[in-house]
Order: C-alpha cells, then sequence, then structure tokens
C-alpha cells in the first residue's frame, strides 16, 4: 500500500524490500492513489530495473566482484533496488550534496550512477505519472 510506513528498519530497507511503496512515502502519495496509475507506476519501476540491469551488466570495467554475484538473482535484485534508491534519494534531496546518499563499495560504474540519462529517465517518469515531479530536482541534476 502505498504511504504506509511499515515502523520496521529505515528508508534505506524499505528501498531494497519494497521500492516502489518507498517511492510513494517518500513522495508524499497517499494510499487512496487510483489503482490503474499505481499498476502504471509498477511497471514503469519494473522496466526501470530491467533496464538498470542491462546497463549494469554491459557495462565496460564492472569490477570482477559485481560480475561474480550478479548471476545470483536476489543479490542482483538487491543491487538494482540500490540504484533505483540512491537516484530517487539523489533527486529527492539535491541540497545535501551526497552527503546522506548511501554508498557500496566497490563502486558501482558510472553508467548506472544518478547523473546518468539512463538512470534518471525512469525516475522522471515514474514521478510525473504519479504527479509529484514537483517534489524532485530533475532540473538542478545534469
Amino acid at each position: 500500500m502505498p504511504g504506509v510506513e511499515s515502523g520496521n528498519g529505515g528508508q534505506f530497507t524499505y528501498f531494497l524490500t519494497a521500492p516502489m511503496q518507498a517511492f510513494c512515502q517518500l513522495a508524499g502519495i497517499t494510499p487512496d492513489i487510483d489503482s490503474d496509475t499505481y499498476a502504471n507506476a509498477e511497471n514503469i519501476l519494473f522496466s526501470a530495473l530491467e533496464q538498470y540491469e542491462e546497463i549494469l551488466s554491459t557495462s565496460v570495467g564492472l569490477n570482477i566482484v559485481w560480475g561474480q554475484i550478479l548471476p545470483d538473482p536476489f543479490l542482483r535484485r538487491l543491487i538494482l533496488r540500490f540504484i533505483f534508491c540512491r537516484a530517487v534519494l539523489f533527486y529527492f534531496h539535491p541540497e545535501e550534496h551526497g552527503e546522506h546518499l548511501p554508498t557500496c563499495l566497490p563502486s558501482l560504474p558510472e553508467s548506472v550512477s544518478p547523473n546518468a540519462k539512463a538512470i534518471k529517465t525512469p525516475i522522471l517518469l515514474l514521478a510525473e505519472n504519479l504527479v509529484v515531479s514537483n517534489r524532485f530536482h530533475f532540473g538542478n541534476r545534469t
């Protein structure tokens, strides 16, 4: 259910376990959202994660550690959700200049950084679909 807080874990955990609900909670979307709008948003998110997976798996210079864990479906899903979480927070809190963004080691390639157009575009589409793009700062970031 959008916007419903679980009471367990933090926002980062919420993004890793339920990214659509975490996005809705962060953006202040109420649980009474139209079901068709929500279903469309879920499709946008699903497509975004598929796109992120393709970008990550074809990245030149991918650290061997990531190459070794990408075949595991559970770990791959966590990494893709991490990429989504980091980018959403990047555009939601631009004034913090990255000091509160989640990081990982080894670093992920630049092709999946929040600044990458392929990472930004689906988040913009998601925000526009849910009519919350004004709560993000897409114009302030390249």
